[in-house]
């Protein structure tokens, strides 16, 4: 996906509420780590997608507890660029 497709598509989705130029980094990383990443790491962002709103709480608890702090909305955004990257 080209970079001002994308940014087109972040900004429909989350309009102001979003850095444009994070969700792309995030969003190329996403794509390196689909290419090339290790079987484990893909397993995971395939499966962010599917979580229910008390998976997604609980890990984001989890990133909070080893000093990564999201909030709901962000889990949501990060979620929405893993969507794009894996193409669903």
């Amino acid at each position: 996906m080209k970079k001002n497709t994308f940014y087109c598509v972040m900004r429909e989705l989350w309009g102001e509420a979003i850095s444009l130029s994070d969700a792309w980094d995030t969003f190329t990383e996403t794509q390196t780590t689909l290419d090339i990443g290790k079987q484990i790491d893909i397993m995971m962002l395939e499966a962010l997608p599917k979580m229910s709103p008390k998976k997604r709480l609980l890990w984001r608890t989890s990133l909070a507890e080893q000093g990564i702090e999201m909030t709901p909305t962000q889990v949501d955004q990060y979620i929405s660029i893993i969507e794009l990257a894996l193409g669903i």
